[in-house]
């Protein structure tokens, strides 16, 4: 799955397919050696690609993405040597996490906060790949409001649609798709590891590409370059770098994030634990490691784990085989996949996407439980997806810790009657009551008000002397 998926993520980075690979191979390799999640597969994921590819955009804009006779905002910076650059920000902003001990700080991300800022990203991702389906070149947009910019410029470049690209992405999609719902069931009866359909669609695009000539008898974009074996190593731009903080730090959590949480879910499922302040100093080891070659920052991809988990690993030792194969596409295959169409890449992304999308579900259940997540996920979505990734990351994170305040200054106070617990044998004149929050100076106006509410209302006679005194 590296394969593909490592080609197809890169696209959305905004570099060319190869360095998707050589961001999977450098990073999972490093962290084999420090990580503490057994069973997370590292490598490039969806999130993190659309992050680096809009401070890419920004930064290190390509030439047709500019206006004529002029330059971007760093010079002329390339793509790899920004995104190596911001790949070494990413690691020493990790590390830093780690020294400073800061791994509680992931406690702030909740569950709600993540679901509906994935779920955003999604729309992002989807959006972003929608061209290659149709088989158009758009422009790229950055800022709030960017997604309904790129929606617009899709309507209008219908009638361009490129009609055998669109073919191939939507039988791509459906065979990606019904092949997860329907094949993958049947097959894990007798095999715990399900079929690689990626990899298989990846050969039948390579191989019709080559039979049909999909390039020039229909104008179909394809891979093109992939070179063989491994540029050399080099020190990464450090002139950069005070234009890449904040980019960086919002990538580092977002993959430390990623790795945390997928780690957390397989070490509870096989009793063993993981280590918060561990982690960080992995994945920024990894991340600086990586930074001499041309990368882009990584973190950790739910499917790819899932198949790691299904295939037996219990250790990360697995990475040794699935390195040893990326190793092998790399140094040797590589050019086999230049004739792969662009939007056979797409499919592999958007049908990626659809657990995310599925998040949605989760509304009703958030309703039910609080109210107060419900409303982080709804914001932590539509941020999302109204401004860019990064703003929508902080906005949501915001909210959320705005919310801390408004439970503990406004915290429920039912009786034990309202909160549906069984009737309570107490004397006459004794109401029990429930104060959801630690008492402290922002709520205890509102504790003293409600007893006094409470003992005004109360249908028993309470004599003078009897009465409470609230101070």
């Amino acid at each position: 799955m590296h394969v593909p998926q490592g080609m197809a993520y890169a696209s959305l980075a905004g570099v060319p397919p190869v360095y998707g690979m050589y961001s999977s191979f450098f990073a999972s390799t490093v962290y084999m050696f420090f990580g503490t999640a057994r069973h997370v597969s590292i490598g490039v994921f969806a999130v993190a690609s659309l992050m680096v590819g809009a401070c890419r955009i920004r930064l290190a804009p390509e030439p047709d993405e500019l206006p004529t006779n002029s330059t971007g905002p760093l010079g002329d910076i390339g793509p790899l040597e920004l995104t190596s650059a911001l790949t070494l920000v990413v690691g020493v902003v990790q590390i830093l996490f780690g020294v400073l001990r800061l791994g509680f700080l992931t406690t702030y991300l909740s569950d709600p906060l993540v679901s509906g800022f994935t779920t955003g990203s999604a729309a992002h991702v989807m959006v972003s790949q929608l061209n290659k389906v149709i088989g158009v070149k758009l422009p790229r947009h950055e800022g709030a409001g960017m997604l309904v910019w790129m929606v617009r410029d899709l309507i209008l470049s219908i009638p361009s649609t490129n009609l055998a690209a669109l073919l191939i992405s939507v039988v791509g999609i459906l065979f990606l798709d019904l092949g997860r719902t329907y094949l993958n069931p049947r097959v894990k009866r007798f095999s715990p590891v399900p079929p690689p359909l990626e990899l298989i669609l990846v050969i039948i695009g390579v191989i019709l590409s080559i039979t049909l000539g999909l390039k020039e008898n229909y104008g179909v974009a394809i891979v093109n370059t992939i070179p063989r074996g491994f540029p050399a190593p080099s020190l990464p731009n450090t002139s950069l770098v005070p234009h890449l903080i904040s980019d960086g730090v919002a990538i580092a959590v977002i993959c430390y994030m990623f790795v945390m949480s997928m780690g957390k879910l397989f070490a509870k499922k096989h009793k063993y634990r993981t280590d918060a302040t561990q982690e960080f100093y992995a994945v920024g080891i990894m991340s600086v490691a990586s930074s001499f070659f041309p990368v882009y920052p990584v973190g950790a991809s739910l499917s790819r784990s899932s198949v790691c988990e299904m295939s037996g690993a219990n250790t990360q030792l697995y990475t040794v085989f699935s390195s040893t194969l990326l190793l092998t596409v790399i140094l040797s295959l590589g050019p086999f996949l230049e004739p792969l169409p662009m939007c056979i890449l797409a499919c592999i992304v958007i049908v990626s996407l659809k657990s995310l999308f599925l998040q949605v579900k989760e509304l009703p259940r958030y309703w039910r439980i609080s109210k107060y997540d419900f409303a982080i996920w709804l914001t932590a979505c539509l941020t999302t997806i109204l401004t860019d990734v990064t703003k929508g990351l902080i906005i949501s994170l915001a909210f959320a810790l705005f919310t801390v305040v408004l439970r503990e200054q406004w915290p429920r106070f039912p009786t034990v009657e309202v909160d549906g617990m069984p009737p309570q044998h107490a004397p006459e004149g004794v109401s029990v009551i429930k104060f959801e929050s630690p008492l402290h100076f922002a709520n205890v106006t509102l504790f003293t008000d409600k007893i006094s509410e409470l003992i005004a209302s109360s249908k028993s006679e309470v004599s003078p002397e009897d009465s409470c005194k609230i101070s």
